[in-house]
């Protein structure tokens, strides 16, 4: 008699639990998550042609960026300014003080940046230009045999 009483209890208590749960899982998949209204903005600007790219490429794109939120790979936070400084600490370090001027800005006087460009027309390009002196070269071009002939 008491072991019913104990599985009858048993029962009772996991049915409450049950009850409490049901309406939080029902309501997880009534409302969308983040993600997936994120997924469905991106859908519709595609559809729209809200965004720089044709239809299908934009379609493609933001499955792709859905399934990397799925898969928490999808960074965005990231600092822009970091970003850029860990591409060009990946260079050789002939080109890192260039690539470096690029990001930050001019370092010397002798170097002048300017950018150009737009995300929308495609990226922005920036360029950095180094002015260096170097040592003059004196050339010495040999005259004619006629010109140099005593008269």
């Amino acid at each position: 008699m008491l072991k019913n009483l104990a599985s009858l209890a048993g029962l009772i208590a996991v049915g409450i639990a049950a009850g409490f749960a049901a309406p939080t899982v029902h309501a997880a998949d009534a409302t969308p998550s983040s993600a997936t209204s994120t997924y469905l903005k991106d859908r519709a600007d595609c559809e729209a042609g809200r965004t720089a790219e044709d239809r299908a490429t934009c379609l493609k794109e933001a499955g792709a960026a859905q399934e990397e939120r799925k898969r928490n790979r999808l960074d965005n936070n990231g600092s822009l300014r970091q970003n850029a400084i860990d591409r060009c600490n990946a260079l050789p370090a002939k080109d890192k003080a260039d690539c470096m001027a690029r990001v930050e800005g001019p370092s010397k006087p002798n170097q002048r940046t300017t950018t150009s460009g737009s995300v929308a027309g495609g990226g922005i390009l920036r360029e950095t230009t180094t002015t260096t002196t170097g040592k003059p070269t004196i050339v010495i071009v040999p005259g004619s045999a006629a010109a140099s002939a005593p008269r």
